[in-house]
This record gives structure tokens, C-alpha cells and sequence, in this order.
């Protein structure tokens, strides 16, 4: 007898080159692993009974996203940030909170970013911000999965006056910082049965000095751990960036000898196409945040130069809610498609199979997860979701000529499909019910974190006058 056997859905496993379907199939689980997947009456006969069983009939059946680069931290300041460019964003939206944000205040945060993620089929977070209270008191009871970096910069407090201004380091502020990530890899890495890893993450090359990079990336090859840091995030680090070495991050990290495949590098959408060539190049992990950067800075993030250009590990993310809005992956999946699409002005970019297959197997292996998760596969860690698709606007489900389940998920899906969501063998979701979490309580904890922390950093707020308050004065929102 298995514990888990879920049979008679439409199995999209992500095995192969494309997303693997099998009609009336079956996935088989033991304890936090995978034992079988296939035709339903072939698993049943192997495994004919099981401790817990769900009939899949009408549902899709596929493994949990990778939101590969996330920043749960945010979610409090949802609204707070959107439809400005990235040169006001840090400074001028997100910098007057600063002050006013406790640890409580992130910790809430958290909570509630994860709970939404989880919500509509998210599995495995790459989380960069995160400290050892939101691992200890988020991560590890919500039973989600997690790749976590404790954020390292040198940027002394008050010193980020103007993007035209350069920032001033503070080498002690850097070393403290690197000691909390150190503490914190120390501590959770391989923490809750290998749920919890941990890497180092850099925040960017206009924040960090050359040789606390250099450091950091030395200290990660001797713990073999990735390195996860912005690349080329938008214009006000490529003004910082001029202004300190005079050339442009991907330019810089390459020169120093930053770059190679230990290191996963986000955004990279303020670059030319060969500077994306030279990362694919140098065989760098890529994250794509299209609705973040589409939304803060209006430049479509180069997924698909990436990808043409030779680049192995590619995975999408959700950034951060107070400037995408969301951290719901349902959204990247067609987002990342369509904006692809125009961008190259070729709808057979980026295609529904290939979306699906970023989100989850690519993803895996973007983070270093793909041995692990990723795919519905014996052996595997049972991390899946379950989604409806008897609801209007996935309906009709039809196998030929086109089996259109994968296209109609990235182009049509809502999140709020997602039924049951099992994270290393366990239920932490059933029947749109969150069993690991209570969300009556997240939502309102939530709630009055952000009341506290945007009526003090109200009057910082308009002070720093950025478009989006130069807005609420006119009173058009």
C-alpha cells in the first residue's frame, strides 16, 4: 500500500522534451518520493490500494511552479509601487517604507506571499531577502519548499539619495550581513528533511564591492552553494555602475571572473542582446521577472535572447509585490509568452509546452533542484499540484488534433484553479482549503502590518515625490 495515489488525471509530467502528457494517468506515493507514474490501471495494479486516494477525473495533474526568484518580504506593500520607472521604484516608492518596516512587519509579510503563491500551484520558492525568523516561523511550518539567500550589500543608511549620486559603501554593514547569511546557511541549509537549502545571494554589483563579490563567490565554491545576485536590474544601476567602473554590470562581472554556471543571475534586461549572449556564454543560471520589470520599467526581460543564445537553465519569477502585484506564477507563465512574442514580433517564440516546462522542470534545474523536483517522475520528490479544468474558461478539454491542455493553462488559467497542492509527499492543500496555514488569519495579520507601516511613511512618502504620488495628489487613483 502507497500513501498517496492519485489516478484517472491528465498527467502533464514535464518527462521528456515536452510536457510529458498522459491521458487517464496515475502518480503512485510513498512517503516524499515518487514510486510510480503511468496509465491509471497500470499503477492501480501495481499499488491497489492506498492510505489516501483522489480521483483526478476533469483535472490536470502537474508539478508544482518554481517561483525561482521571489521577495516575499514585500508582499505588505502590495500597490505601492507600480507604473513608475525603476529609477524611482527603489528610491522614491519603496525607500520611504524603509524606515517603518520592522522585522514583525516582513515577517507578516512573508506569510502572506507565501500563502498566495501556494494558492495557486506554487511549490518551490526561490526566495532572496528572507532571514532565519521568516525560515524558522514561514517557510519550515507552511511544508512548501525553498532555495533562501539572506541578502549581502555594502549600502551605507541614507546614502541612496539619488540614483545619479554614487552610493557609499560601508565595508562593516557588508561584513555583518555576510555573517547573517552565513549564520543563516549554517543553521536551515538542508533544514526540514532537505526541504530548506540555502545560497549566497549578493545583491548587485552596484551595491556590493568588487572584493566582498569576489568573497562571496570564494566562500560559496568552498560550501558548494549557487550565488543568486540582480544583473543589470534597470537604468539606476546602470548609472551607478558607470559612474563606479565605468562599464555595465554583465560587462564588470565578467571581467573579475564573477561569472559561471554557480551563479543564478536575475533580470538582466538592462543589456544589450550580446551582453545576454556573453551570460548565456558563460553558462550563468537566468531568471525572468516579465511582469515586474514589464510593470516598473517597461522592457520585456530577455527569456528568449537567452535561450536562443545558448542558455541552459532558465526559470521564471514573481519578484516582488509591491511593483509586479502578484506572486501568482499563472501569471508569469503567459506574460513571459506574449511579451516574448512581441518583443521578437514571432508568435512560435516561447511556446505553451515551453512556458510550462520553465515554470517547472527548467525552473528546478535554474535553482539546482532538477535532480529532485521539477517533473512528475519516479524517484522524484512529491511536490504537485492538481487543477481543475471542468470550469468555463478551460473548458473544452479535446486530445485531437490539438491536446490544448498545456496551451490552455499558460494562455487561460486564473490560479484560482488549483485545487490540491502536495508539497514532499504532504497535503498542504486540498480543495482550495490551505491546511499548513490559516489564511483568515495571515490576511488580517497582513493587513494591519501594512496600515502601520504605510500611515508613518506617509508624509516620507510624497516627499520623495515619485510619480506614482505626483498620481494620488492629482487624486487619479
Amino acid at each position: 500500500m502507497v500513501d498517496v495515489l492519485i489516478k484517472n488525471g491528465f498527467l502533464l509530467t514535464m518527462k521528456g522534451e515536452g510536457v510529458g502528457a498522459i491521458e487517464d494517468g496515475a502518480v503512485a506515493i510513498e512517503g516524499n518520493r515518487i514510486v510510480a507514474v503511468g496509465k491509471t490501471q497500470d499503477v492501480e495494479r501495481q499499488f491497489p490500494s492506498a492510505g489516501q486516494t483522489f480521483d483526478a477525473r476533469g483535472k490536470a495533474v502537474l508539478p508544482g511552479f518554481v517561483d525561482a526568484h521571489i521577495h516575499t518580504g514585500m508582499t505588505i506593500l502590495r500597490g505601492q509601487g507600480q507604473d513608475v520607472p525603476e529609477i524611482e521604484w527603489m528610491l522614491k516608492t519603496q525607500g520611504p517604507f524603509g524606515r517603518y518596516t520592522t522585522s514583525e512587519h516582513r515577517l507578516k509579510a512573508s506569510t502572506l506571499g507565501v500563502l498566495e503563491a501556494l494558492k495557486s500551484g506554487t511549490t518551490c520558492f526561490g526566495e532572496i531577502g528572507a532571514g532565519s525568523e521568516v525560515v524558522e516561523k514561514v517557510y519550515v511550518p507552511s511544508g512548501v519548499r525553498a532555495k533562501i539567500g539572506s541578502t549581502i550589500n555594502e549600502i551605507s543608511p541614507g546614502s541612496q539619495r539619488s540614483a545619479y549620486e554614487l552610493y557609499e559603501f560601508d565595508s562593516a554593514a557588508g561584513e555583518r550581513r555576510l555573517a547573517q547569511s552565513l549564520d543563516m546557511v549554517n543553521k536551515w541549509h538542508g533544514a526540514a528533511g532537505g526541504r530548506i537549502t540555502c545560497l549566497l545571494a549578493p545583491q548587485a554589483a552596484d551595491m556590493v564591492s568588487k572584493e566582498l563579490l569576489l568573497r562571496v563567490k570564494e566562500i560559496a565554491k568552498e560550501k558548494d552553494l549557487l550565488v543568486h545576485i540582480h544583473i543589470a536590474q534597470g537604468g539606476r544601476e546602470e548609472i551607478q555602475m558607470k559612474l563606479r567602473y565605468g562599464k555595465s554590470a554583465p560587462r564588470f562581472l565578467d571581467e573579475i571572473g564573477f561569472l559561471d554556471s554557480s551563479v543564478i543571475g536575475a533580470h538582466c534586461h538592462q543589456t544589450t542582446d550580446e551582453e545576454v549572449a556573453l551570460l548565456a556564454q558563460r553558462k550563468i543560471r537566468y531568471v525572468s521577472c516579465p511582469s515586474s520589470i514589464s510593470i516598473i520599467d517597461g522592457i520585456t526581460p530577455p527569456l528568449q535572447v537567452y535561450l536562443a543564445a545558448g542558455g541552459w537553465a532558465a526559470g521564471l519569477g514573481s519578484d516582488q509585490a509591491s511593483g509586479n502585484n502578484s506572486h501568482n506564477m499563472m501569471t508569469e507563465l503567459k506574460i513571459a509568452a506574449l511579451l516574448n512574442k512581441t518583443r521578437h514580433r514571432d508568435p512560435t517564440v516561447l511556446p505553451a509546452w515551453k512556458v510550462l516546462r520553465i515554470a517547472t522542470i527548467e525552473g528546478a534545474r535554474c535553482i539546482g533542484l532538477d535532480r529532485e523536483i521539477g517533473s512528475l517522475e519516479e524517484g522524484k520528490k512529491a511536490d504537485l499540484m492538481m487543477l481543475n479544468l471542468k470550469v468555463p474558461h478551460l473548458t473544452p478539454v479535446i486530445s485531437t488534433p490539438v491536446r490544448n491542455v498545456a496551451p490552455n493553462i499558460v494562455y487561460s488559467a486564473r490560479g484560482d484553479e488549483v485545487e490540491t497542492v502536495i508539497v514532499d509527499g504532504k497535503v498542504l492543500m486540498e480543495n482550495r482549503r490551505v491546511l499548513t496555514m490559516d489564511e483568515e488569519s495571515v490576511i488580517e495579520e497582513a493587513q494591519r502590518a501594512a496600515e502601520e507601516v504605510t500611515s508613518k511613511a506617509a508624509e516620507d512618502y510624497y516627499k520623495a515625490d515619485s510619480l506614482l504620488a505626483k498620481t494620488m495628489k492629482k487624486g487619479l487613483l
